[in-house]
């Protein structure tokens, strides 16, 4: 990316991790799908366009980022694996949930 594009790409994804901390989730996901769009691999977008997801009440939304972030080369990350569970118990996949959890728990820091 150009200095310019990593400028408003980093200036969206500020705003709308800060629309969605406020209770603003509608405005936040718009404005990151612009930055994701924008920025298809940046890994910082797609994680906090994923929390944004969940807590807006979207948990298949917020698992299908992960599987993409998953993908992605330095996308796996121990915060995700917290993420995919709190997203899959909200979809009432209990166990998955659990296992993932534990994954996370297992994880060396």
């Amino acid at each position: 990316m150009t200095g310019t594009l990593d400028d408003t790409v980093g200036l969206l994804h500020t705003a709308g991790y800060l629309y969605g901390q406020h209770g603003q989730t509608r405005r936040a996901i718009a404005i990151l799908m612009v930055a994701a769009r924008l920025a298809p691999g940046h890994v910082g977008v797609l994680r906090t366009l994923a929390y944004t997801f969940l807590i807006d009440g979207a948990p298949q939304r917020a698992i299908a980022i992960m599987e993409r972030l998953r993908a992605m080369e330095g996308g796996d990350h121990p915060a995700l694996d917290l993420l995919e569970s709190r997203a899959l118990w909200a979809c009432g996949r209990e166990s998955e949930a659990r296992a993932a959890l534990d994954q996370y728990m297992l994880r060396p820091r």
